[in-house]
């Protein structure tokens, strides 16, 4: 009891000398402003604008405006040399903490970028070296915000100083008290600190605050602790170690743009500078290559002083990927791109490798990222996210993270805690809770006795403030805690690689799951959508324009051009913006930027196609097909007099040329029968009942029933989806409770019946919402394909599609990048059951050892394969934080596949490929003069079990680039890849087209080996 009046009597003393270390200088109640509709970065003006007065209590704001704001202020004579403080209040002196909004500014004194005066930095440093004639000419560039009241009042400002011994004595003071609360009761530290805090306490001349005894009394007590503190040193001799840097995660768009994301970093940065010319000892990191390009093309004064402090070791550019990615959903490919920018970028124009990838804040990793990143030149792996999971704690937080080919990756999870929240924060604060709590949280402690804490304001930017480096030196001091120095990412991670070394290091060998924000698979369908076109433009674009470059004379290749898009293809690939989490104002943005990429690749596949197309030698008019998948093809036509006819054995990577006048020979008499409730071709006999859907589907050609007996398949499911907290993000674990299916069956139509092709068309009625669909069959192919077109009017329900099969198996597969992973259908240990909702990319598969069926898709990747119950994801209706989330038109496939054996011994992979790639026709006029053949493959592999990914040119020179996989976990001896002409020259290299060896070949083939998963580069000169 006596102790708990000691700290509320201290407490109180504390809040005292807070008050009185400020000395006012000056109250500023007016200021002039204007509404900036040009957004323009620097105050730089004409005598056109309308400046007008604000006073004190006055409103202003509005919707996503900037305004700015000026005053000159002149300085008494007698300001000396000592840092003067302005505190900024454009909005009212509150509590800010509860404040849901607060208008962000970049403050600049006397032609110079200054800081930013956003919600957590109110007060800005101004260095006596800014100082001009004792004159302080303000501009202040203001921006309102997106979200909520964005009706602010005027609160002006305060010119004031620090009374030096004041700060030093509340922040050593404050930080002791402070410690005292996280040491146990029976701490001998705790009890000795408590002891001289209070002989401090009574130092302390109360009677005349603000007096020059009071003060000097102040400074007494601040040197009594410091003596003291010295004598308790030997607490801290075999304490572990807190290596601290600043940071401040900047979301590249989530409740805000892209255009305001730029306008933060100008704000942060510009914080990060002018506290760094107070604090000597200040690091701070930034990850994100991508926001750094954008500074220096808006702000290229501060993007030098930026790089001034990268060369003097004290700002830390790391990360490694051009933004921090989301990797459920982002194909392999870009995730390697990702690095590849993000690389060369540091390297080329900061001067600096990264090692680290840095993903603090990313929905979950996939197992193929070990591989990414140790075959892109990195070594490391950081994030904190995996502890918000809510079901299981994850057991680890350094550790060997193996990925799905074997490769292992040094990983490390950040465990500062957060005082209002049960997981680990990226957002760390500086203090004794912190501090103390990152080494009580820490799991490793038998390998490991040094840890990372990164600090300052984040999400929305902001860094850290000077209170958190005040914090920072009173800590130091302080025993009972952990040891704590500034440092950088990259050196804790070197070093923690060396601690390790020879220790028994745990390993988890998986993906790395995120039991939450399941939701992020499927919320805001259609950027989705986008991004799985774009992934085959961008595919299509570099190998035709790669096919281009080797078979025409004078070609040159779209780097720039293909370059440009793929920047603008990555920054969507951000972790707010895929998965689908962000305001109704980066979805708009959206739609732009994948127009424009869209754009980008399809102007360079229609000019490279027409090169080609040019030069192919043709007796008489012809189309001409090009396969742009690894595999050959068998294509279904449409003539102009709207016949049908197949098209056989278009080669991979490649095209076909075909006379048009051979096309209306029938090349197929397969028995097709399409009826409003039956069909039936080549393989299948399906039924449906009366509400449209699956009733029976028997597979003829394997004698077998696919849907569970009494079941019913392709049943679309709808379920009431009102997570407990976060909307877009998440499906909650009890979204099952409450399921309704679409019945209301309006139509029902035959729509083609064809010995190639039939077509029979539903259309239902759910509420305000429509669900048009065409089951589509073929006879030269087994997949049967659900092509979609949903009007959704819904809010917060989910549509799943539903089919219950006839297969036993307690594991399904589903494919990833660069491979697939297995996981459990059963709900045997709380991890399984964690997984009710999990991400893939084309397909999902379960089989028995000698049958299975597959679910492809040409958009979608939230599935649940529980039992023998298949499930897609095909939308949902989020409203919050866009209001308007996926209540639009939609059009998507999915498709059953019902095959022999398992997925590894059918055409699950192959099928998947085509039916995302269209094979692309171009009619061709007669050339008799053409060199180029009509039948042509770019290159071939001999082996179905390794995938050729990517054809590209190579970054730095004429080579070309191929990228292949091997995608059925099969250990491979003397696969071979053809090409077609001789080459001249073959090396390998790493994913990002570095660490070159030169590799054996012989006419135009290569052959290699190849272990389960593993990707390989090869660059060729012919």
């Amino acid at each position: 009891m006596l102790e708990d009046i000691t700290k509320k009597k201290l407490e109180n003393g504390l809040r005292e000398v807070k008050k009185s270390q400020t000395l006012s200088i000056l109250q500023i109640p007016q200021m002039e402003y204007f509404e900036d509709k040009e957004r323009r970065f620097k105050p730089e003006f004409n005598n056109s604008i309308n400046w007008k007065k604000i006073e004190k209590e006055e409103k202003w704001g509005g919707y996503d405006k900037v305004f700015w704001f000026r005053k000159n202020i002149e300085l008494p004579e007698n300001i000396g040399e000592e840092r003067l403080f302005l505190r900024v209040s454009l909005e009212k002196v509150g509590d800010l903490d509860v404040i849901p909004d607060y208008p962000e500014s970049l403050l600049f004194v006397n032609g110079q970028f200054v800081q930013g005066i956003d919600k957590y930095h109110k007060e800005a440093i101004i260095s006596p070296k800014i100082v001009q004639e004792n004159v302080l000419r303000i501009y202040l560039r203001s921006w309102t915000g997106l979200r909520g009241e964005l009706n602010y009042t005027f609160s002006g400002l305060e010119l004031y100083k620090i009374e030096k011994y004041s700060q030093k004595y509340y922040f050593l003071a404050k930080n002791i008290l402070d410690t005292i609360d996280q040491l146990n009761e029976n701490d001998i530290v705790r009890v000795k600190l408590l002891n001289i805090l209070n002989e401090s306490y009574k130092r302390i001349n109360f009677t005349k605050p603000r007096s020059k005894e009071y003060y000097e009394s102040i400074k007494d007590s601040y040197n009594f602790l410091q003596e003291e503190l010295k004598k308790l040193r030997n607490f801290k001799m075999d304490s572990p170690k807190v290596i601290l840097t600043g940071h401040s995660h900047i979301d590249m768009a989530w409740l805000w743009t892209v255009l305001h994301t730029r306008e933060k970093a100008q704000r942060t940065f510009s914080t990060v500078l002018n506290l760094m010319k107070e604090y000597p000892e200040y690091i701070f990191m930034h990850s994100s290559p991508a926001l750094y390009k954008f500074l220096k093309n808006d702000y290229p004064e501060l993007y030098e002083k930026v790089k001034e402090k990268i060369i003097e070791g004290r700002w830390e550019a790391t990360g490694g990927m051009w933004i921090e990615s989301d990797s459920n959903i982002s194909p392999g490919e870009f995730l390697i791109r990702q690095i590849l920018f993000g690389k060369r970028f540091l390297k080329e124009e900061l001067g600096v490798d990264s090692n680290v990838v840095w993903l603090p804040d990313a929905f979950g990793y996939t197992y193929a990222l070990p591989q990414i990143i140790k075959k892109s030149g990195m070594k490391y792996f950081a994030t904190t996210k995996i502890s918000w999971n809510e079901i299981n704690k994850f057991p680890y937080d350094t550790f060997w993270w193996k990925g799905i080919d074997g490769t292992k990756i040094l990983s490390h999870f950040i465990t500062t805690p957060d005082k209002n929240n049960y997981f680990y924060t990226y957002n760390g604060m500086v203090g004794p809770f912190t501090i103390k709590g990152i080494w009580d949280n820490y799991k490793q402690k038998d390998i490991n006795d040094e840890l990372l804490l990164v600090f300052g304001w984040g999400d929305g930017g902001g860094g850290p403030t000077y209170e958190m480096l005040e914090n920072y030196q009173a800590i130091k001091e302080i025993p009972g805690l952990p040891q704590v120095e500034m440092g950088r990412v990259e050196d804790y991670f070197a070093k923690l690689e060396e601690r390790i070394r020879d220790k028994n290091v745990p390993v988890w060998d998986d993906e790395l799951y995120f039991e939450l924000h399941r939701g992020t698979y499927t919320s805001q369908a259609f950027v989705k959508r986008e991004n799985r076109k774009s992934e085959v433009l961008y595919h299509n674009a570099e190998l035709l324009n790669s096919m281009s470059l080797k078979l025409l004379e004078d070609f040159e290749y779209p780097k720039n051009s293909l370059n440009e898009g793929w920047e603008l293809l990555l920054l969507n690939q951000f972790h707010d913006i895929l998965p689908g989490s962000s305001i109704r104002e980066v979805y708009e943005d959206a739609r732009r930027d994948f127009e424009k990429i869209k754009g980008i690749a399809n102007k360079e596949i229609e000019r490279a196609i027409s090169m080609i197309s040019k030069e192919i030698k043709s007796e008489e008019d012809s189309l001409v097909l090009f396969n742009t998948t690894p595999f050959e093809r068998d294509e279904i036509l449409e003539l102009e007099n709207g016949k049908k006819t197949l098209v056989r054995g278009i080669p991979p990577f490649g095209y076909k040329s075909i006379k048009i006048s051979n096309l209306e020979q029938k090349q197929i008499d397969e028995k097709m029968i399409v009826k409003e409730d039956y069909i039936e071709n080549r393989y299948y006999i399906i039924e449906f009942n009366e509400k449209g859907q699956l009733k029976r589907l028997y597979d003829k050609e394997n004698k077998r029933e696919v849907l569970e007996e009494g079941k019913l398949g392709n049943v679309l499911q709808t379920f009431e989806d009102k997570p407990y907290f976060f909307d877009a993000w998440d499906i909650s674990p009890y979204f099952n409770e409450k399921m309704k299916e679409v019945t209301d069956l309006i139509e029902v139509k035959v729509e083609e019946e064809t010995p190639l092709k039939g077509v029979l068309k539903f259309s239902w009625r759910f509420y305000d919402s429509t669900i048009e669909q065409r089951v589509i069959v073929y006879n030269h192919i087994r997949r049967i394909d659900f092509d979609t077109h949903v009007d959704w009017k819904e809010k917060q329900v989910l549509l799943k599609t539903a089919f219950p099969v006839n297969i036993r198996s307690t594991k399904a597969t589903y494919n990833i990048q660069f491979g697939n992973i297995e996981r459990s259908t059963t709900n045997n240990t709380s991890w399984d059951i964690a997984k009710f909702e999990v991400p893939a990319q084309k397909w999902a598969d379960l089989s028995e050892a000698n049958y299975g069926v597959s679910i492809l898709n040409d958009c979608k990747h939230g599935y649940d394969i529980k039992e023998n119950v298949m499930r897609l994801t095909l939308l949902r209706s989020p409203i919050e934080p866009d209001e308007t989330a996926d209540r639009t038109d939609h059009t998507f496939i999915y498709s059953l596949l019902p095959h022999a054996g398992t997925w590894r011994d059918s055409q699950v992979i192959q099928e998947a490929y085509k039916l995302n790639y269209s094979v692309i026709v171009k009619k061709i006029r007669k050339n008799e003069e053409g060199n180029l053949p009509d039948n042509f493959s770019f290159i071939k592999v001999n082996d179905f079990d390794v995938v050729i990914e990517t054809i590209k040119k190579a970054e730095d020179d004429d080579s070309i680039l191929i990228r292949l996989f091997e995608d059925k976990g099969s250990r491979k001896e003397k696969v071979e890849i053809e090409l077609f002409r001789s080459i001249r020259k073959a090396i390998e290299c790493n994913l990002i087209e570095e660490e070159e060896k030169e590799i054996a070949f012989k006419d135009n083939k290569i052959v290699f080996n190849i272990t389960p998963y593993e990707i390989k580069t090869f660059k060729v000169w012919f």
